[in-house]
């Protein structure tokens, strides 16, 4: 019991000096170990002195080894650092009770993983984790995703979110968001959170099995010209494919929508899945389908039809970019294989006075 005990104090110990910290303990432990080294360098010259006068011979003091001037400045210096330092650590810890980060985490498909993502992300954050799970997972091994019940917990996402933070100053407040789930969600999701101060997206990583942040190298793949513009003018509403992480089969969109809807293209050259891990390529990604938005607009597009296959970070990405008061009116499209329309529903973006809706095909 007592073995254990002490195990268990020492392990913590060591956690708590060794794992990356603040200034405060970087101070503290510098000073600490200042005055252990002039002390142990003061009684290692005191025993030496001895032997030289012949025969061994121990014994213990202040300032008896080293010129006594000399162990004042060390030990002096290793105590002023040890109070500088407890006094940041003071500090920091009253600034680290104020901070908050509140990791969202969606699960919204069959192959959600269960593994919490609120311990797992930004790990260089010190103060008060909260975790805000969505979870609108199809119930049944065949059942398809839930329309209803997804656009009602998607949308309390902003109310609950608020009740985690209120108190705080939003310079203090951090968001987390990820997870995994129907497109049309992680959109709507984006453009929720797009006025949140500071936000960290996330995304499952499914060689390593773990919570990974957007934190790779950028392979400098970007998107090809738009593809299929309409003329100025020919026509109010399109339907805009974004192929990112697959490629979306032509006769799926053909049968899920009117003929008389032009199809524009917003394509990588080779999608491929997994390989949108950097922040750079994320943000120019986001980037070139907000212009690409922008030319529907300035041809007169009013409503865009969005048919997106992409990661589940880049798909909130790409919602935290959509500018719900500039751009045209958006239906974000879910895909079910399988169906007569395999794309048979879509959610209606929220516009100023309007909330988000369920749209039929």
């Amino acid at each position: 019991m007592l073995k254990q005990l002490a195990y268990t104090i020492i392990t913590r110990l060591l956690d708590w000096f060794t794992r990356p910290r603040s200034a405060g303990v970087t101070l503290l432990k510098y000073g600490t170990g200042l005055v252990i080294v002039t002390a142990g360098a003061d009684f290692a010259v005191q025993i030496s002195r001895q032997v030289k006068e012949g025969g061994w011979s121990f014994s213990f003091g202040a300032g008896e080894g080293l010129p006594f001037w000399l162990t004042l400045v060390f030990a002096g210096a290793g105590l002023l650092l040890v109070v500088i330092g407890a006094i940041v650590l003071v500090a920091e810890h009253r600034r680290e009770r104020r901070r908050r980060l509140v990791v969202i985490e969606m699960r919204g498909l069959h192959a959600s993983p269960d593994t919490p993502a609120v311990d797992k992300v930004v790990p260089t954050f010190r103060g008060d984790r909260r975790h805000l799970l969505l979870d609108f997972r199809p119930q049944g091994q065949d059942a398809r995703v839930d329309s209803g019940y997804l656009l009602e917990r998607v949308s309390s996402m902003k109310g609950t979110l608020q009740s985690l933070v209120d108190g705080a100053d939003k310079r203090d407040v951090q968001v987390a968001i990820g997870g995994l789930a129907a497109v049309p969600a992680l959109f709507l999701a984006g453009m929720l959170i797009d006025d949140e101060s500071l936000v960290h997206l996330y995304d499952w990583d499914r060689s390593t099995k773990c919570w990974r942040a957007i934190d790779g190298a950028d392979d400098s793949v970007r998107f090809l010209p738009i593809e299929g513009l309409p003329s100025a003018g020919a026509t109010s509403e399109a339907i805009l494919v974004v192929e990112a992480s697959y490629t979306v089969n032509q006769a799926d969109v053909t049968a899920s929508f009117t003929s008389s809807l032009p199809v524009v293209r917003l394509r990588i050259e080779t999608p491929l899945a997994d390989r949108f891990w950097s922040e750079q390529k994320q943000a120019a990604l986001a980037a070139q389908f907000r212009d690409a938005v922008q030319q529907l607009s300035a041809i007169g597009v009013r409503k865009l039809h969005l048919v997106v296959a992409a990661p589940a970070s880049l798909s909130v990405r790409l919602g935290m970019s959509y500018d719900r008061r500039l751009f045209p009116d958006a239906v974000v499209y879910q895909f079910e294989k399988g169906l007569s329309k395999p794309y048979p529903w879509g959610l209606q973006m929220p516009t100023v006075g309007s909330s988000a809706a369920i749209i039929q095909t």
